[in-house]
């Protein structure tokens, strides 16, 4: 049975709050480079993606983007907004429910309005 495009949007934000878990024991190495979950709509995904802090930091800026392996998007729920060499940000597409909206802006608040 094919997952619902709000299912794989709120897998997504399961991997971001693991991810903002890892982005708080990064703050120990500001300059170096930490692993972080691939933030694909795939539940089973265990790939990495090693980011310097200042990456992490400007895709969590816009609450609605997520970094990806590239390979990973799923065009029914995202757009790709940059391709970079290493990973992909994409930006949802599809509305999400009430608890993973409060969740992708409640994770994200402390990065709106940072000067990255």
């Amino acid at each position: 049975m094919p997952l619902s495009s709000q299912r794989l949007a709120r897998n997504q934000v399961i991997f971001r709050e693991v991810n903002e878990r890892l982005r708080a024991l990064a703050d120990a190495v500001p300059d170096g480079k930490t692993d972080y979950l691939c933030e694909c709509s795939d539940v089973e995904c265990t790939d990495k993606i090693e980011l310097r802090l200042l990456e992490y930091e400007s895709v969590r800026a816009r609450p609605w983007t997520f970094f990806i392996v590239p390979g990973h998007e799923r065009l029914e729920v995202e757009r790709i907004v940059n391709e970079l060499a290493s990973y992909m940000v994409v930006e949802k597409i599809v509305p999400l429910d009430e608890t993973a909206t409060q969740a992708l802006t409640s994770t994200d608040e402390k990065w709106s309005g940072r000067e990255l």
